[in-house]
């Protein structure tokens, strides 16, 4: 397959992210953190004019900064798998059957809303601590 005027001939062909796969890449991104170690300061899409045409749909992972490309997946074209990549040396660092499994290889999910920071309820009901008329 040739490469399209804005892809490059060295790149490989990568397949479109799916709306599905653009839904699932902002959940995993919501549940990162953005501050410290382990912080994620940007994850999207690159299909932008003045994006980089060898990373046209590529998957982009920024670490504590956003000019910081840390990691890259991208489906090749004609395949199901997800290829994560170093965003420093660009080595292939493994070969995934799901977008969530590459993505949790780069940081495991936290869910954005988590259960156990709700404070338990109080043993009396709300009718109790209310006064009497």
């Amino acid at each position: 397959m040739q490469p399209g005027p804005l892809q490059d001939a060295c790149a490989p062909a990568t397949r479109p992210v799916s709306q599905w796969e653009r839904a699932l890449l902002a959940e995993w991104f919501a549940g990162t953190a953005r501050t410290g170690l382990d912080a994620v300061a940007a994850a999207y899409v690159s299909e932008r004019s003045r994006d980089d045409p060898r990373l046209r749909n590529t998957i982009i992972i920024a670490g504590r900064h956003k000019a910081e490309i840390t990691y890259l997946v991208h489906g090749p074209l004609g395949e199901s798998d997800w290829i994560l990549t170093s965003g420093e040396t660009r080595e292939q660092l493994g070969r995934f059957p799901t977008l969530r499994e590459a993505l949790g290889v780069i940081r495991a999910h936290r869910p954005a809303f988590q259960p156990s920071s709700i404070t338990s309820q109080p043993e009396e009901p709300l009718a109790s601590t209310t006064s009497q008329r």
